[in-house]
């Protein structure tokens, strides 16, 4: 009776040693999820972050190519006006030229 009795107590502890080690790994497991919950958490934030620089830098950069193709249109409209004026006063040179040309003849032929 008394070697049951000490089996049966053994066996108590046992069980008690299970339960433990199952309430230990039922903690580990709920550790691991919460660092596991953590670790999701801090990469969607370096993720929303990459994204939010990205678009920053795109948008600087679209602005800036908003500028330059604004300042080249600019460019372009005044170099075109440029011409157009050079284009006039070689008009107006040629005229002038052809006038002298014309006078001198005349006075040649006198």
């Amino acid at each position: 009776m008394i070697r049951e009795k000490d089996e049966l107590n053994d066996n108590v502890k046992l069980k008690e040693r299970e339960v433990l080690n199952l309430e230990r790994t039922k903690e580990d497991v709920s550790k691991q999820k919460g660092d596991f919950a953590l670790h999701l958490r801090i990469k969607e934030e370096n993720i929303k972050r990459e994204q939010d620089e990205f678009d920053f830098k795109i948008k600087n950069t679209e602005d800036a190519l908003d500028r330059n193709i604004l300042d080249a249109k600019e460019d372009l409209e005044y170099y075109k006006t440029t011409i157009e004026q050079k284009k006039k006063t070689v008009e107006e040179l040629i005229i002038g030229v052809n006038e002298s040309l014309e006078r001198f003849g005349k006075l040649q032929s006198k």
